[in-house]
């Protein structure tokens, strides 16, 4: 029995693995066995009652690594990568925070150590001298022939790549998601073969990452392939009813940013509601809030648009931003016929630009602010200029807007017209998906198996 162990400690490795075909063509030899390791005991539970398979199993681990050498490590992991965003970052913190001798001295170290010369010294000493008797203990007791690394910037999930390696253990990484390579941290440890979604991130591995090119696999992205692959959706009238909204008119969907990064959601939603109730648009419409389903509102302030109709996607674990969360499969289902039937999207930075792209729906993102935001980290229109989205806008198809005029104009022009900028957005369907056939969690699958 062929033994394959995969971390699922975020909600973005259960939405592209376990809610995907993935596990389906994984076992389809007969001889594969999966264990899928969560973080907390009460989601082992969970996930057997939700995502249950005959060759599944869960099991919890949350232990973390610690120790002098594991401290050291993980702080330089912060200053071996130096993109866009880790400058832009930074910076505004040190604006936010008025630590700016910490901050020039942060720059200093990243300046150093970011070479390809300090960086592969820092992953021999890294793999060297840092031990972790719990990652040793587990796969010595679940004894897996191949561990998947879904989230390789944890150091938990390090712990047990390093683990696996000295054990012998064939090790894949999967980055599993468009930004997480140029964010925050460098990866500390290589595993034996990476798989990634499109050309641009094997790019990005192999120019912030040092990762050689021949050890990369580009995959496509499964969370993708029921977009790609079914057409079946609710009639206008049913989704419309569930929804509390009259099917005769067009539905504009906003997707607020998020607490995190903004301070006033609910004002845009307000300037919103506006522009339509004061007939500003050319097409009778409608405003639909979908909320993210990693971050949080503020419920009394909703209660008190009695108008708003609003989704509120998603599980939600603590009460935190982060990746403890989930989606199940009727709120995908629920966000493919949203997109269908959407008219067009509003947004800031975020990936739901791609989901509406794939759609062929007009994507308009926010690059303005109603008001002064309480520090730099909290203006949504800072992240435009990161290393992931700023490609994606030069891409074409998200139409960037300054004030609330261009918003209106640009509403309007594509309510009229829906084809505008069509071939822009199918070429950023193409650099985000490098695949478009349904079968990335096949291609996945096969990487692994092989």
């Amino acid at each position: 029995m062929k033994i394959i162990l995969i971390t699922a400690f975020q909600a973005v490795a259960v939405k592209n693995i376990f809610r995907t075909d993935v596990i389906k063509y994984l076992t389809k030899e007969s001889d594969v066995r999966i264990i899928c390791l969560v973080r907390h005991p009460e989601r082992v539970a969970y996930y057997k009652k939700e995502l249950a398979h005959e060759r599944v199993t869960y099991e919890s681990y949350s232990e973390s690594p610690h120790g002098i050498c594991e401290t050291l490590f993980s702080f330089l992991k912060y200053h071996t990568i130096k993109t866009k965003t880790t400058v832009l970052r930074r910076r505004a913190h040190a604006r936010d925070n008025k630590k700016y001798i910490l901050y020039w001295l942060s720059l200093m170290l990243t300046n150093l150590l970011h070479r390809a010369y300090a960086r592969r010294l820092i992953r021999f000493l890294d793999y060297w001298c840092v031990r972790d008797a719990n990652a040793d203990a587990m796969l010595d007791r679940l004894q897996p022939d191949i561990v998947v690394l879904t989230h390789l910037f944890d150091d938990a999930e390090i712990s047990i790549l390093r683990s696996a390696a000295k054990k012998g253990i064939k090790t894949v990484g999967f980055v599993n998601s468009w930004d997480k390579l140029t964010a925050r941290a460098a990866i500390r440890l290589v595993p034996k073969k990476l798989l990634v979604f499109n050309q641009i991130v094997r790019d990005e591995a192999v120019m912030f990452g040092g990762i050689p090119e021949e050890k990369i696999t580009i995959v496509g992205i499964p969370q993708y392939d029921e977009y790609f692959r079914n057409h079946s959706y609710k009639t206008r009238e049913e989704f419309c009813t569930q929804l509390r909204l009259d099917p005769v008119k067009k539905i504009i969907l906003f997707a607020p940013i998020g607490k995190t990064f903004s301070d006033f959601d609910l004002e845009m939603t307000d300037a919103l509601h506006e522009i339509i109730n004061v007939k500003k648009l050319t097409s009778d419409s409608e405003l639909l809030v979908r909320f993210q389903p990693n971050d949080f509102f503020d419920e009394k302030e909703i209660q008190k648009r009695s108008w708003l109709v609003y989704d509120r996607p998603g599980l939600r674990y603590g009460t935190i931003r982060g990746g403890d969360w989930d989606m199940t499969k009727k709120d995908l289902d629920h966000l493919r016929n949203t997109l269908h039937h959407s008219a067009l999207v509003i947004s800031y930075f975020s990936s739901i630009a791609i989901d509406a792209a794939i759609f062929d729906k007009p994507v308009i993102n926010i690059n303005f602010e109603l008001k002064k935001p309480k520090t730099a980290l909290t203006s949504p229109i800072l992240f435009y200029k990161t290393e992931h989205y700023s490609k994606a806008v030069a891409a074409g198809g998200i139409q960037l807007v300054q004030n609330l005029d261009e918003l209106v104009s640009w509403v309007n022009k594509y309510l009229e017209n829906p084809a505008h900028h069509k071939l822009k957005r199918e070429r950023l369907v193409m650099m985000q998906c490098h695949f478009i056939d349904g079968h990335s969690s096949e291609r996945l699958a096969s990487a692994i198996l092989n």
